[in-house]
């Protein structure tokens, strides 16, 4: 991966990735230079490997691959900081400036303003920030593809909640598994349910639930018949279940779908993005539910299948926090020139995402460009 270090912004850029988001676009030629500033940029290559975020280290403006990050990025999935449920770190962070006028009152992005910022424009209220712009920082919390309402029934009519599983059709999901096979390179598919959910209160706690599986199956092109999960014992800690075996396995093992108790809530989580290391999903659907699709490769079924995510600083103000989806039609991703502060430890870093198509606006997707610098007191 190539990427540049501490370069000092000089160049001339294409007023496409000032104006027009890296690629959108604008029929005008006019170039602009930006001001010389002590501030920094780098490149960060989240569009060669998707499987997996790309980790930007501050400190030496260098992608990583190992734990001395502070924020990365992965395509599909968002950004996340090296802290909370993101990471083994203890990175923080807060918005330190943004532009407001991006988004209307009912926060859809205002075209026109967003075509107003460049890095020229930008870069007075970037030299702005410093340790001082903020006194509340925040680690990523978890953000899972499968809702808790989507399959948990509480009735409370008797005092303590008597919980129960949902019915169909909103209670089922089609699951990717968190790994392909060696030999085909291709991954397992399943419909899956919660059945059944037993909680019973007392001393210790018990709480256990089963799923109804229903596999793919590739030689038939259909699912196979409906059959139920071991019971899955999630009173005291985390309890992972393997799709492909229909076991209940540990978490050193290949696992699909795990839960676990996270004060009120029982998270479901799928075993890929903010969750887990694998590389499973849950599928987003284009039609009614799970029980209507009839291929899960169909992507005219399944849009496509994500992970669970990391939702925290970065993941506002816009659809990908430093970035927004869509702002003038197509599908393009747009820079809010939003400044993020960053600290880690002792040490603070202030950050905005300049471009997602490279410094000149040309690379593909996910080919993001970073201006950063170490926050003065």
């Amino acid at each position: 991966m190539k990427t540049i270090n501490n370069v000092k912004y000089i160049s001339v850029l294409c007023s496409s990735l000032l104006l027009a988001a890296c690629g959108g676009d604008s029929g005008d030629t006019q170039t602009e230079t930006t001001p010389a500033d002590s501030s920094a940029f780098t490149a960060m290559d989240a569009a060669t490997d998707t499987t997996q975020a790309a980790r930007l280290d501050l400190a030496s403006g260098q992608t990583v691959t190992d734990e001395n990050w502070q924020v990365a990025y992965q395509k599909y999935v968002g950004f996340k900081l090296n802290g909370g449920v993101s990471g083994s770190g203890a990175v923080e962070g807060c918005i330190a400036h943004e532009y407001t006028a991006l988004f209307d009152d009912e926060d859809q992005p205002v075209q026109a303003e967003f075509e107003a910022l460049t890095l020229e424009k930008t870069a007075a209220a970037f030299a702005t920030v410093n340790k001082a712009s903020c006194t509340d920082f925040s680690q990523d919390s978890l953000k899972t593809e499968i809702n808790l309402a989507s399959w948990l029934a509480a009735d409370y009519s008797t005092g303590a909640p008597v919980y129960s599983a949902l019915n169909e059709p909103q209670n089922g999901w089609i699951i990717k598994s968190a790994s392909a096979d060696a030999a085909t390179s291709t991954h397992s598919y399943a419909r899956v349910m919660v059945k059944s959910v037993d909680v019973e209160f007392g001393v210790t706690t018990s709480r256990k639930l089963l799923f109804s599986v229903e596999s793919w199956d590739v030689a038939t092109e259909s699912f196979s018949a409906m059959v139920d999960s071991p019971e899955i014992d999630f009173s005291s800690t985390r309890a992972y279940w393997d799709m492909e075996t229909n076991t209940v396995v540990t978490a050193s093992d290949d696992w699909d779908l795990s839960v676990v108790v996270n004060g009120q809530s029982y998270d479901l989580q799928v075993n890929g993005g903010a969750s887990g290391s694998g590389s499973g999903g849950v599928g987003t659907l284009l039609i009614a539910n799970a029980a209507a699709v009839t291929n899960p490769k169909d992507s005219t079924q399944v849009y496509r299948y994500f992970a669970d995510s990391a939702v925290g600083i970065l993941s506002t103000p816009g659809s990908y926090g430093p970035l927004q989806y869509n702002v003038a039609g197509g599908h393009k991703m747009w820079p809010t020139f939003t400044t993020y502060l960053i600290k880690d430890g002792n040490s603070y870093y202030k950050m905005q995402v300049v471009s997602n198509y490279g410094a000149d606006g040309a690379a593909a997707s996910s080919n993001l460009y970073l201006r950063y610098e170490v926050a003065a007191d």
